[in-house]
């Protein structure tokens, strides 16, 4: 145990992570003048919501979190000696797959962090806004339904929303990059791999309707009316998350048994 937890503190340390939180903070300054400018009456949840709308999610923050796990697996000296540490390359495999969930965690807990310290001026009023209700059906983003809309927020409050599209985002991003660690067992190319997860997201978003692709399983109000009244847009979604987690790992530790403990240049 302690050589895991060696392991994924020097993996987390050794990323460069102020560079690319500072980043992140100028990005969500950004957020922040679009959403104030923007001229309808808003809350901090909205500022939170706003770092998970379709096109910052899949345009900004799921990217520099990739740039961020690419250089995590970057091949150093004391990565290399702590490998050789490991009893066995299904040890050295968990450890990798603890680390990004780790990370996802870390990274999503400072995205919010961020939010509420920069929105503290904000109204933190607990009920839907403006804001919401107009960005929710711009076509720009993803046009929700309407009656999915009024469903969930008669359901739901905005803080207990902003919860549930975390837990979403977090599955999503472990996912990712469990890929990123899955393909770079395969193909042993940490750019490969990367550009590899930058084509399926492309792809995910060009065709974005179908049930069973990602935009449609971290947004819940791309429900459908029915699975909110019946209560299973939340469950089903989760279950989504956790069969592609479970899969994607099980091919991993598949794949460590067959391959040489080796994650990619």
């Amino acid at each position: 145990m302690k050589r895991i937890y060696n392991y994924i503190s020097f993996k987390i340390h050794s990323t460069k992570l102020l560079i690319f939180f500072t980043i992140l903070v100028i990005y969500q300054f950004s957020l922040l003048l679009s959403l104030i400018f923007e001229g309808k009456s808003y809350t901090v949840y909205d500022f939170i919501w706003s770092n998970f709308s379709y096109l910052t999610l899949f345009y900004f923050t799921s990217l520099i979190f990739l740039i961020m796990i690419y250089n995590i697996f970057e091949k150093k000296n004391f990565y290399n000696y702590l490998s050789i540490k490991f009893a066995s390359r299904q040890e050295m495999y968990i450890a990798n797959i603890l680390t990004v969930l780790i990370f996802s965690i870390i990274f999503l807990m400072a995205i919010n962090i961020i939010s509420i310290l920069m929105g503290s001026f904000m109204s933190f009023n607990n009920s839907w806004s403006e804001y919401f209700f107009s960005t929710s059906s711009n076509k720009v983003n993803l046009a929700f339904a309407e009656d999915t809309i009024k469903l969930v927020t008669e359901s739901l409050t905005p803080l207990s929303y902003v919860f549930i599209t975390n837990i979403f985002v977090i599955l999503y991003l472990v996912f990712i990059s469990i890929l990123f660690i899955v393909f770079n067992l395969i193909f042993k190319k940490r750019a490969l791999s990367f550009i590899l997860i930058i084509i399926l997201n492309g792809i995910n978003m060009a065709m974005d309707n179908s049930r069973f692709l990602f935009t449609n399983n971290i947004y819940i109000l791309n429900s459908k009316a029915i699975e909110v009244t019946n209560g299973t847009y939340i469950i089903s979604r989760l279950c989504y998350w956790i069969i592609l987690i479970l899969l994607v790992s099980f091919i991993g530790f598949i794949l460590t048994k067959k391959k040489d403990c080796n994650f990619g240049d």
